[in-house]
């Protein structure tokens, strides 16, 4: 073999080899980078998982200690126990916990008698006066038609094939009516929507130490400015009964007599807002609503 022919020959191996090394570095990096990523996705399901189990006995606890609570029947964000306070999360960082009362708005799924088609008397003049603020007039009777348990349309109403006929699971089910379109549903442009006034965590009350006022001022006796001496009210303190109502300057008595069909002073429901300031990754806040009367979570969401 000629000199020449063995030079191309080693220079050829050497080229092989050093593509073979470039494959094999290339190969192990990838490798590297590939095994980082699963440890890394493994750490944030592990941190996460652990975020979920603290929260989930921390929710445990607290609902335990609403439910014992019974010296105090009413419920208001002034009360020690609604205010957020810190939690340590051991090794992961800090809580910040708040328990939000409910039961702030017309509650939806309360709408009907047992028989789910017959409309609560107390609840028709709120239900059409919140229908003729949002410019709805005509799906006053199409919504519930939409939402009741038969397939009969009532008068001023209208039934289809595609209407659920049972409560609603969440809000966002009204969009199934061309007519309920998003900024109705959530509002905008400094406009309410259907989600100002209405709620699924509520009971068959509406709590006035949490109603924003738009929605109180729909309740039976109630205007705007009477649902404002209410709101000026309860920022000084809790209102307990209806004493506190007839307490309040120029407060007709007959509107307290008025607002007891569907007026109350505690909630049902309640929210519970988890968020961990120091995110070490994955599942670090939560909104959890409870219901009191049965002791159990009805949401559970993970920001």
């Amino acid at each position: 073999m000629s000199s020449v022919s063995r030079s191309k020959r080693d220079g050829f191996i050497l080229v092989s080899v050093l593509l073979l090394g470039v494959v094999f570095i290339s190969c192990a990096a990838s490798f590297a980078w590939f095994t980082r990523l699963q440890i890394k996705s493994v750490m944030r399901e592990k941190v996460s998982l652990a975020n979920r189990s603290m929260t989930q006995v921390l929710t445990l606890s607290i609902i335990s200690g609403i439910k014992s609570n019974t010296l105090v029947k009413y419920d208001s964000p002034l009360l020690e126990w609604f205010k957020p306070f810190f939690f340590p999360a051991d090794d992961l960082g800090m809580w910040v916990v708040q328990v939000v009362p409910l039961d702030d708005k017309i509650p939806i799924r309360s709408l009907f008698l047992p028989d789910n088609t017959t409309l609560r008397n107390e609840l028709r003049k709120p239900w059409e006066d919140l229908w003729l603020k949002l410019g709805g007039r005509d799906l006053v009777y199409r919504v519930l038609d939409f939402m009741d348990k038969d397939a009969k349309p009532r008068m001023g109403g209208a039934e289809q094939e595609f209407y659920i006929n049972r409560p609603l699971l969440d809000l966002s089910e009204l969009l199934i009516l061309e007519e309920v379109t998003p900024e109705l549903l959530y509002g905008g442009a400094g406009k309410p929507g259907i989600a100002d006034y209405c709620t699924l965590w509520g009971g068959d009350k509406i709590n006035l130490n949490v109603a924003p006022v738009q929605v109180m001022e729909i309740l039976p006796g109630l205007d705007k400015t009477l649902a404002e001496k209410i709101a000026d009210s309860r920022e000084n303190a809790p209102l307990k009964g209806t004493a506190d109502l007839r307490k309040i300057p120029g407060f007709p008595a007959k509107t307290v007599t008025a607002l007891m069909n569907l007026a109350t002073f505690s909630s049902r429901y309640f929210m519970i807002k988890v968020e961990l300031l120091e995110d070490t990754g994955g599942g670090s806040s939560f909104n959890i609503v409870f219901d009191k009367t049965a002791g159990a979570i009805v949401r559970w969401e993970e920001i």
